[in-house]
């Protein structure tokens, strides 16, 4: 009986972590589309580019899903270690894949609500911000220079 209870313990957590991995994705997709009619709406074009980057975050988020799921193949070991070796009854469940997922989800939703326009103003407030810090330096002259120098 113990067997089967083990069994079914290790099928339970399977089906979450994999349920976690295929909800970031669908979450990704859905920022991805979100996205996309976003550029529509201010009559971008869609391109590639844009694609790859959806394309290197998913990378980027099942790294990490990948070293979360490894702690908890480590805490959820320990603790399948005690019941067996001790009798001791601690709950198993992949905390650490789970909090990720939520994290990364939170993040896409967020994406999702954020308004095109308000990307548009934090790229150029970030290329402004790289303006000042150019003309601050002295190097703006320089940089002049430079371009008259390569027509």
């Amino acid at each position: 009986m113990e067997n089967t209870e083990t069994i079914t313990r290790l099928l339970w957590i399977s089906g979450m972590v994999v349920t976690d991995y295929v909800l970031v994705l669908g979450a990704a997709a859905a920022d991805m589309v979100s996205g996309i009619r976003k550029a529509r709406k201010r009559g971008e074009a869609t391109r590639s580019r844009a694609l790859r980057r959806t394309v290197d975050k998913l990378a980027r988020y099942y790294n990490v899903l990948g070293v979360l799921t490894m702690v908890d193949a480590m805490q959820l070991t320990a603790f399948f270690a005690l019941r067996l070796l001790d009798g001791l009854d601690v709950p198993t469940f992949p905390l650490f894949t789970l909090l990720g997922a939520l994290g990364m989800a939170f993040i896409e939703v967020k994406s999702i609500f954020e308004k095109g326009s308000e990307k548009e103003r934090k790229a150029v407030a970030e290329f402004v911000d790289l303006l000042d810090e150019v003309a601050a330096g002295g190097k703006l002259q320089k940089v002049l220079e430079i371009l008259k120098s390569s027509k």
